[in-house]
């Protein structure tokens, strides 16, 4: 299956890709696990959470600010990440929103991403499986998403 048509051209639109997880404390051992495959933080101003009790607002240190998140200490936020590898291919910089049930994936879609690309991706999307996550693609529509798990279960 060839998910190219989802990637190369770009739409000036943020595809998004879902994880969702049924125990929130998974949810920082998969965020952990993106940096395991080489995650480095790019985000402008290196990005801040919302403390929930404190009401101020701290900036984002790493992968350990996801148990804030899983433990609803803190407010969801989102970052930019550049440089994981699901395999041996780098992935284009990711948006990833951590919630406290998931994370939520978006990416720019372009010239970046050639087949090898895709292919990192969706191994990527198969670690965070092992590790309990649930993968959905609301945002491709039903055929889409079809096409997407098809080649997921297949990666």
């Amino acid at each position: 299956m060839d998910l190219s048509e989802y990637f190369v051209t770009d739409d000036g639109s943020l595809p998004e890709v879902q994880v969702s997880f049924s125990v929130p404390s998974l949810v920082p051992v998969a965020f952990k696990h993106l940096y395991d495959r080489g995650a480095r933080n790019v985000t402008a101003n290196g990005g801040d959470l919302w403390i929930k009790t404190s009401k101020i607002e701290k900036p984002f240190l790493g992968h350990e600010d996801a148990a804030l998140v899983a433990s609803g200490d803190a407010e969801a936020f989102h970052v930019v990440l550049a440089g994981i590898a699901g395999s041996s291919t780098p992935i284009p910089d990711l948006g990833v929103f951590v919630y406290k049930d998931g994370l939520d994936f978006d990416y720019r879609m372009g010239a970046a991403w050639g087949k090898s690309e895709i292919q990192s991706f969706l191994t990527l999307l198969g670690q965070l499986c092992e590790l309990g996550g649930q993968v959905s693609v609301p945002w491709w529509g039903a055929d889409g998403e079809q096409d997407f798990l098809d080649a997921l279960s297949r990666a």
